[in-house]
């Protein structure tokens, strides 16, 4: 059910709107929520967290193993931002209603930041621009000022969309005989025209005749391409270096300043898939155990969205610079698809899609996608071609897809859709985290008020309690460790505190019983006089499998 904080998924929410949203939550469930800022944004904006977890005190979070969920790192990504904030609703909402979201949230911590990319959304939200990432120009070379065409709203319909512009002679494309609004390229010996040019819609700058040189926008920078591992400056958008932009900083400084992360959820669009680690090596150098752990958790991922797992292209993302840098597991997530919505095979849109080698399956696709449109969307994703007379170019037709809210992301009545996708998957992958308790605390004789106590700690989670192999071999993680504090009347003989064995998980545990249990012995010495009975607690802490306590109190049989 919905939390007590109104909230609508069938509209995508502005920087103010989603602040206000987090504040709400925060002052209505201070049990449950805080709010904090990670840092600031290019243009200052800050980028804010809300940590959610039962029982949400000043180190209950730290306490707990956890779960970082980030989105909207790409500007035009909308959708992603408002995933997030549907897990926020569906986790406050359902806390004491549900059993399953009550479990998760007492023992495990959701680390939510619902937009990393404040200026970017901004600009992609407020104006009919399209952008990657950040709104810092970059590289500064002047493509604003170049000669040729430039992306703009000629129409001032508030989108950009594209122009098509008759010629016979040298035009590349033409009007399917099946649906006029869909432009296929000209096959070799074609003269039976109209035959068109197509264009982004925007003004030229110096226009001189042909040909016109079509240049991107100015914001060339990539945030998803400016993490640590495998950074390189020759790809697309890296940047100046790695993490060297203040989004990117911020989230790289909140992962390494919270060692109790175990998992990331990193939301994108478009694609209906999951990208996973290993990425910049083959399969076989990953970790065996850890590439298991990957893709089981995946199938689950799978098993509730219908997205399959696919072994990402790509390197200096968040989500390998979390496995190659930190030993966490982490997903690329991209939501939303349209030609699965079209009753498009995804195989076939990846190896047919490209119009000049396969322009009968190009076809094909685009009528189905239009067919779509039309049942769905009751036309509204494709704008119609309209004759326009463009300063330059003199009479054109500008049209095509809405690029925004039908290619990048959901039409806003199936918004809400992908957002239950998302946050039943990262439920999922939630539910994969260590789980520590201590199972029993036995006493005892030794001679007299001298006892022997002894603990047995357990890991009843899917993931060992130091999450990957990877985080060992890297020496990320410290041993856990177990503690006998003395309540008064009691005193500790020898070492209180011990380091003990990572607790295995059960994914260990298919070729033989998981080493998931561990035992720990103190001696200690009670007073005969002391009132009340004398106690002990036992405290299990790992950094990454959590904290666990248990207080045992001493009868009068024991002091006797």
């Amino acid at each position: 059910m919905p939390s007590k904080v109104p909230i609508t998924f069938d509209r995508y929410l502005l920087y103010a709107e989603i602040k206000q949203y987090l504040e709400n939550v925060a002052a209505a469930y201070p049990e449950l929520c805080s709010l904090s800022s990670i840092g600031k944004s290019y243009e200052g904006r800050d980028i804010w967290l809300l940590t959610v977890t039962a029982g949400c005190t000043a180190e209950a979070p730290h306490e707990k193993p956890a779960i970082y969920v980030d989105a909207n790192i790409h500007a035009g990504e909308v959708t992603a931002s408002m995933a997030a904030l549907y897990l926020i609703d569906y986790l406050l909402g359902n806390f004491g209603i549900d059993d399953r979201v009550t479990r998760l949230l007492e023992r495990v911590t959701f680390y939510v930041l619902p937009r990393v990319n404040p200026d970017g959304a901004e600009l992609y939200l407020t104006t009919p621009h399209m952008l990657r990432s950040s709104v810092k120009v970059w590289p500064d070379d002047g493509i604003q000022d170049l000669p040729g065409l430039h992306r703009a709203d000629v129409d001032g319909n508030g989108m950009i969309l594209e122009m098509r512009v008759r010629n016979d002679n040298k035009g590349e494309w033409k009007a399917s005989a099946r649906d006029p609004r869909l432009m296929i390229p000209r096959q070799p010996g074609d003269t039976e025209g109209p035959f068109y040019r197509i264009y982004p819609e925007g003004y030229i700058k110096d226009y001189e005749g042909e040909p016109i040189a079509v240049h991107k926008t100015p914001w060339g920078l990539d945030l998803n391409r400016n993490f640590p591992s495998n950074w390189d400056p020759d790809v697309p958008g890296a940047g100046e270096f790695p993490a060297g932009e203040p989004e990117t900083h911020a989230l790289v400084r909140f992962i390494v300043d919270h060692p109790n992360i175990g998992a990331v959820q990193t939301l994108h669009t478009a694609g209906g898939l999951f990208f996973r680690n290993p990425c910049k090596c083959d399969e076989n150098k990953m970790d065996p155990q850890d590439l298991v752990a990957t893709k089981a958790i995946a199938r689950q991922g799978t098993r509730v969205t219908g997205y399959p797992d696919v072994k990402s292209p790509n390197s200096s993302t968040l989500t390998e610079w979390a496995y190659e840098h930190r030993g966490i597991i982490a997903y690329t997530t991209e939501l939303w698809n349209r030609y699965q919505r079209a009753g498009i095979d995804l195989e076939t849109v990846r190896d047919k899609s490209e119009p000049d080698k396969f322009p009968d399956e190009y076809e094909e696709m685009c009528l189905k996608l239009l067919k779509w449109n039309d049942r769905e969307l009751s036309g509204k994703g494709f704008v119609d071609w309209t004759p326009f007379e463009h300063p330059q170019l003199g009479t054109v037709e500008i049209g095509g897809w809405d690029k925004k809210f039908c290619v990048q992301n959901p039409p806003p009545h199936l918004l809400e859709e992908e957002c239950r996708r998302a946050a039943m998957w990262i439920m999922q992958h939630a539910a994969s985290l260590p789980w520590v308790n201590i199972t029993d605390i036995r006493v005892g004789d030794i001679s007299g008020t001298l006892k022997q106590v002894t603990a047995v700690i357990e890991n009843w989670g899917y993931l060992p309690t130091d999450i990957t192999n990877k985080a060992v071999q890297l020496k990320l993680v410290r041993k856990d460790t177990v503690e006998l504090k003395a309540g008064p009347g009691v005193e500790i003989m020898g070492k209180a505190k011990q380091e003990t064995d990572f607790l295995e998980g059960y994914i260990s545990g298919t070729k033989s019983p998981a080493k998931s249990t561990v035992k720990v012995s103190w001696v200690v010495k009670l007073s005969r006089d002391h009132s009340p009975s004398p106690s002990v607690t036992v405290e299990y802490r790992s950094e990454r499998g959590g904290t666990a306590r248990r207080t045992y109190h001493f009868g009068k049989d024991d002091i006797q």
